[in-house]
């Protein structure tokens, strides 16, 4: 992460756990703690919203986040002025 984020100076984190308490909101803050100076923009954190995942597969389609998503937020986090 740390050879990366010297290379691009922004991160993106695409996580299937929720906004908060989840494995992306850890990593998102140490890498802040650790390698703010490497940061140009704030780190991208894709998660689910803070809601329990549906048991319908049709649902649970609409809340987890994809590649997709994951390609969307990078394009923002690229053509944002920061």
């Amino acid at each position: 992460i740390r050879e990366s984020l010297k290379k691009t100076h922004k991160l993106a984190i695409l996580d299937e756990s929720t906004y908060s308490g989840g494995v992306g909101t850890t990593l998102s803050a140490i890498i802040s703690e650790e390698m703010f100076d490497e940061l140009d923009a704030p780190v991208k954190r894709l998660c689910m919203d803070n809601a329990p995942v549906p048991y319908a597969t049709s649902m649970e389609t609409a809340v987890v986040k994809r590649g997709s998503d994951l390609v969307r937020g990078v394009a923002e986090l690229v053509k944002k002025q920061w």
